[in-house]
């Protein structure tokens, strides 16, 4: 029995596996239609085009993971768009996470947010701990061996804030927890 193919656009991809899914879109039907995905970050664009799915009117999408072994790890951005050689129409937009290959990390791989290697450097420089990396890590193009105590002291404390609230959204609760209102 054959495997059933998502038929939406995925919000996370792994580097190195193979990739493949199917959109209906009635409006823009394949072959007349083109889909094409643009996923991009700095410094780098991933171009996905898809084809027409066995003799049907949906878009299939497929990457080998030969092609997808090079993609960096990230949130990109996308926009997928159908074209027909004469129009062209943005169909959707979004952010797709593209995980790294662990197949491929031979020494390691740190999957801390910037705030969580912000907070993590700063409190190592407040606490003399930090190494040299530490000491030169640069918030707003500012390293932390320059920063004042009172600055570290405030960047501390506004990333400790942003870490508790990535903590609470991975959890799946709200960013900023319970908001509480008492009415006199």
């Amino acid at each position: 029995m054959a495997a059933t193919l998502p038929t939406s656009t995925p919000s996370k991809l792994t580097a190195g596996d193979s990739v493949e899914w199917t959109i209906s879109l009635p409006d823009y039907p394949a072959p007349t239609w083109t889909l094409t995905y643009y996923l991009v970050k700095t410094g780098k664009q991933i171009v996905i085009t898809g084809s027409q799915y066995e003799s049907s009117d949906d878009h299939h999408i497929e990457v080998a993971k030969a092609e997808t072994t090079d993609w960096p790890a990230g949130t990109y951005s996308y926009q997928a768009v159908v074209d027909d050689g004469t129009d062209r129409k943005r169909i959707e937009s979004g952010s797709i996470v593209i995980e790294p290959d662990f197949a491929q990390q031979d020494d390691g791989y740190d999957d801390r947010s910037f705030a969580k290697k912000s907070l993590d450097a700063i409190e190592a420089v407040i606490e003399n701990r930090a190494s040299q990396a530490q000491q030169e890590y640069q918030i707003a193009g500012r390293a932390l061996k320059f920063m004042t105590m009172d600055e570290l002291l405030n960047a501390r404390d506004r990333f400790r804030a942003e870490v508790r609230a990535e903590e609470r959204r991975k959890a799946g609760k709200s960013a900023f927890g319970a908001v509480k209102v008492r009415f006199r």
